[in-house]
């Protein structure tokens, strides 16, 4: 009998280095199933809770936020090698518009409910990395729901509506207030957490140690 391990993953799909953890996550997770019954639950995160809905310039913000563009090549360099390493190849430039991300999340929430929230969230920063697409377009969102096997049009009912917009943003708000102050971050259990794009082989044994801990 097989111990169950509850991964949940906090993440926001504008943060590239969530893009990194996803990816190192599919392949530790491989190393550990032989182990454990595996979980994981995709858990909302705003990197920048206060983007209008319409997007701002991505470029313009980063220039704002990290003025020195000597340190802004270091972080490109450091963020393409990690990205390698973990399987993934794409320009960090790509995207253009920062989205305010609380529809991407509310749309993972609803794909959690029919186990297709991993798939879902691969093709939403896959979209967003490699493709540059607005994730804070309803069509956008319509499109990657269908394509990881949702219903196109229910999603498009609640994304019109407020269904579960004030439940996400709380969440995302309460994982802060509780700590997280980086991503991604990985909780096992409940209890044990840590943040960082590690490496699979390296999150494979972080997830280990935590396991342990609890």
């Amino acid at each position: 009998m097989t111990t169950q391990l509850v991964v949940d993953l906090v993440s926001d799909p504008v943060c590239p280095w969530c893009y990194v953890g996803l990816h190192s996550w599919a392949c530790a997770k491989a190393a550990l199933q032989d182990d454990f019954e595996i979980i994981t639950r995709m858990r909302p995160y705003q990197l920048n809770p206060d983007t209008p809905i319409a997007g701002i310039d991505r470029a313009a913000y980063y220039e704002r936020k990290f003025p020195d563009a000597a340190f802004r090549h270091e972080m490109r360099v450091r963020l393409i090698d990690a990205a390698k390493e973990a399987g993934v190849v794409f320009d960090p430039s790509i995207p253009k518009v920062l989205p305010n991300t609380l529809r991407a999340h509310r749309v993972l929430r609803w794909a959690h409910f029919e186990g297709r929230h991993e798939t879902l969230a691969t093709r939403l920063y896959a979209a967003f990395w490699e493709k540059g697409s607005d994730l804070g377009d309803t069509d956008v969102l319509c499109t990657l729901a269908a394509d990881a096997g949702m219903d196109a049009e229910d999603v498009r009912k609640k994304l019109d509506g407020e269904t579960d917009a004030a439940l996400v943003a709380g969440e995302a708000e309460a994982l802060r207030s509780a700590g997280v102050t980086g991503v991604p971050t990985f909780i096992i259990n409940e209890k044990t957490g840590f943040s960082g794009a590690l490496p699979s082989e390296k999150l494979a044994a972080a997830v280990r140690h935590a396991f342990a801990q609890n």
